[in-house]
């Protein structure tokens, strides 16, 4: 099928946050975007790194790559304060106006202010270099990549030596990401989608990866949805813009791409491998996959 030009999604971070915020209206159930959050609390792993804390009066130090607004780490962070009171969180997120929310909810909450923040306004790969030009081998008992492995440069392997890099011996790293049976994952290997660069949402490749370099995994899938009822009915014709730009990674989607592309897009969305409808609406299945990886002594960092 012909390309077309068009500008990622990626590179426009004011179209991203419309986007985005179109997207998150229509995905249910509300709490899905924080359902990983008691799997990581309640691993084993984090109750022995805090006994080895507790005898040493270190801090537990968590990084967050790619934390948006902060939903997320806010409660993960909430968990671990009423484990351990002594933490120290480093947020990496490379768009402003998501640090900023993400500061703001942390300093309209008590608790969270119990903690010590590290912003950072850089991408991955940004973090890590600077990391690299300062000689920095500090290590974090907890890392999550939360639907940011997508952006990572460098492809898979490259992507998952920077974050075991990162972990210490017996830390514990969670990367949340598209499930590679979803609708979300069929939709990335489109030919015109712009979602990623490479292979970088394949569960069992990241898993075996992460194992080849020692670490022992597990995985589980959390149910979650959205309506893209609207791409059809367009009753609100820029929220269906927004919706479709971010499903396909591509500012203005509808407006840049050639007529039987878009044609081709709308076909595709309505096939019963992609949507399903239930109680007169059209239902995409976007469930996220979670691997929750620790890291052993002796692992092999890069």
């Amino acid at each position: 099928m012909a390309d077309f030009e068009y500008v990622n999604l990626k590179d426009d971070p004011e179209h991203y946050e419309t986007s985005f915020a179109a997207f998150d209206d229509h995905r249910y159930p509300r709490n899905a975007r924080e359902a990983w959050v008691p799997m990581v609390l309640q691993h084993g792993n984090i109750q022995t790194s805090i006994s080895k804390l507790e005898r040493s009066g270190e801090s537990m130090k968590v990084l967050g790559i790619g934390s948006g607004t902060g939903v997320e780490d806010c409660k993960l962070i909430t968990g671990l304060l009423e484990r351990y009171q002594r933490i120290h969180s480093t947020v990496v997120e490379p768009n402003k106006h998501y640090l900023r929310q993400h500061q703001e909810t942390v300093s309209s909450t008590e608790n969270l202010k119990k903690a010590d923040w590290d912003w950072r306004q850089q991408s991955w790969d940004e973090f890590l270099t600077h990391r690299m030009e300062k000689n920095d081998s500090s290590k974090f008992d907890v890392i999550t990549s939360v639907h940011s492995i997508y952006y990572m440069q460098g492809g898979l392997n490259a992507a998952v030596d920077g974050m075991v890099d990162c972990l210490k011996d017996g830390g514990v790293l969670l990367i949340y990401l598209r499930n590679m049976d979803g609708t979300f994952n069929e939709m990335s290997n489109w030919p015109w989608n712009k979602h990623h660069e490479g292979n970088l949402s394949y569960t069992p490749e990241i898993r075996k990866s992460l194992e080849k370099r020692g670490l022992l995994c597990e995985n589980a899938v959390f149910p979650e949805f959205c309506d893209v009822t609207n791409i059809f009915e367009r009753r609100n014709e820029r929220d269906a813009r927004h919706l479709e730009d971010f499903m396909t990674h591509v500012v203005n989607f509808k407006e840049r791409a050639p007529p039987n592309i878009y044609d081709d897009f709308m076909k595709r969305l309505q096939e019963p491998r992609t949507t399903y409808r239930e109680n007169g609406r059209i239902i995409m299945d976007i469930s996220p996959n979670a691997i929750i990886a620790r890291k052993t002594s002796g692992c092999a960092d890069r």
